[in-house]
């Protein structure tokens, strides 16, 4: 009879640490436990902490209250998404392994409709790595990438012998960095309203198609897109700046970039816009400006290129001669220190479009009608070409009086020998404006009787 209130004072106790045990589990939990002990489609609610590398293997949504960390310690990938259906938000996730091999990265992602959003990822060698997924979507995350090496704990003498890239300077080389977003062999990936700075490339494309890339902000990197072997993408509303290349888009076709800025990427071999046998794409609309080198085509076809400014460059745009039947229509290419400069001949390109041509910063000025368009055409000529890449202070003599008055010559009679583009249709600073009035005349006219 007396051992009774022994056993339930036993019991007591064991219920008391027992519940002691769950509240140290709820304090410090183990996401990887909650995670292989989810069923798929469930949602996590993961509380602010910090946890170790994981790895989602079923379809499981991931949230982030008060944005929890998952750190990588600097080895492998800190985030692994294996599975179709992975939701990952509200997260700051670093520290990847530095193995440009293994594909290190912050969020490594081989399960298609995977969603990350709202993240914040840094100090790791790639950001995001979409491998041979589809349907995902990539928005809202600011990504900055692994700018510093641990400081050498050996003696100096073991750096010798080394090269620059494999040695602990501080800084970590640019080429050995990782991408941003890095995609390969993926299909239909939606990119928005992210965040990318200090990586190798920032949003890096091979072999992925029919995706679409919106309102993201890329500076501070090699390339702001870097993109190869992909066609009908769509890029529209992004920024890349400060880079030495805002976009440098390759053997790639039916790409559609609008509405985007590539300002301020400067430097000797700085670029707005490269595309290197690049066909049938669409340049409508972009701000181009304060590049070294605006916009250049070498070996691309069946392009059409509307309605950007290209503007404030040292040279506004490079044509190989190995491009043909692209078709240049309502460009504004003025305050250029170059206009152009060409690599031989061009006459297989279109420079007007439905008798519309492109506003020239020097065109003459010469319209009767006033419907916007000059009636002469408009000749740029290029004298230097690419001796301004081999022979620099070659580009002093482009305001020269000499160099003045063979424009001015060139533009009432062609010269032979000299490489020259001709727009049939130079537009007047006025053309915009009087299109402007005869749609909204043509707007507020009853429509004629029948």
């Amino acid at each position: 009879m007396k051992t009774r209130p022994r056993h339930r004072a036993a019991g007591a106790a064991a219920g008391f640490f027992a519940c002691l045990l769950t509240l140290a589990a709820a304090a410090e939990p183990d996401l990887q436990a909650q995670i292989d002990a989810a069923r798929p489609g469930d949602t996590l609610h993961v509380p602010s902490g910090v946890f170790g590398p994981i790895v989602v293997n079923k379809g499981l949504t991931l949230i982030g209250d008060g944005i929890p960390e998952i750190r990588g310690g600097g080895k492998g990938k800190v985030v692994r998404i294996t599975a179709p259906d992975v939701t990952l938000r509200g997260f700051r996730i670093a520290g990847s392994g530095l193995s440009l091999f293994d594909d290190d990265a912050a969020v490594h992602v081989t399960g298609d409709r995977a969603v990350i959003e709202d993240c914040v990822i840094e100090d790791s060698l790639h950001g995001i790595y979409l491998k041979k997924v589809d349907s995902c979507r990539v928005v809202g995350n600011r990504i900055r990438g692994k700018t510093q090496l641990t400081a050498p704990s050996g003696p100096v003498e073991a750096g010798l012998g080394r090269s620059a890239e494999d040695c602990d300077t501080g800084e970590l080389v640019a080429n050995r960095r990782g991408n941003g977003l890095h995609q390969w062999n993926c299909e239909h990936t939606y990119v928005a309203g992210n965040e990318i700075s200090d990586t190798r490339d920032g949003i890096y494309f091979s072999f992925t198609n029919q995706c679409r890339v919106e309102r993201n902000l890329v500076h501070d990197v090699r390339y702001g897109l870097h993109y190869m072997y992909s066609d009908e993408n769509v890029f529209e509303d992004n920024v890349f700046t400060e880079s030495a290349a805002g976009a440098a888009i390759m053997f790639s076709k039916q790409i559609i970039v609008r509405r985007n800025r590539f300002v301020s990427n400067r430097g000797l071999r700085g670029y707005g816009i490269i595309l290197q046998s690049t066909d049938t794409t669409l340049l409508d609309h972009n701000e181009v400006r304060q590049n070294a080198v605006g916009l250049s085509f070498n070996q691309c076809n069946g392009n059409t290129i509307t309605g950007n400014r290209i503007t404030e460059n040292y040279i506004g745009l490079r044509l190989g001669s190995n491009s043909d039947s692209n078709r240049f229509s309502e460009n504004v290419l003025v305050k250029n220190l170059h206009p152009v400069e060409l690599g031989g001949e061009t006459s297989g390109n279109q420079w007007s479009i439905a008798g519309v041509g492109n506003l020239w910063g020097d065109a003459a000025g010469l319209d009767l009608d006033g419907d916007g368009i000059n009636d002469l055409p408009h000749r740029e000529l290029d004298l230097f070409g690419v001796l301004r890449r081999d022979f620099p202070p070659i580009a002093l003599l482009s305001e020269s009086p000499g160099v003045k008055m063979l424009r001015f010559a060139h533009a009432r009679a062609t010269l032979p020998g000299v490489a020259v583009l001709v727009d049939p249709a130079p537009l007047a600073p006025t053309f915009w404006q009087i299109r402007a009035r005869r749609a909204a005349e043509a707007f507020r006219s009853p429509p004629a009787a029948p």
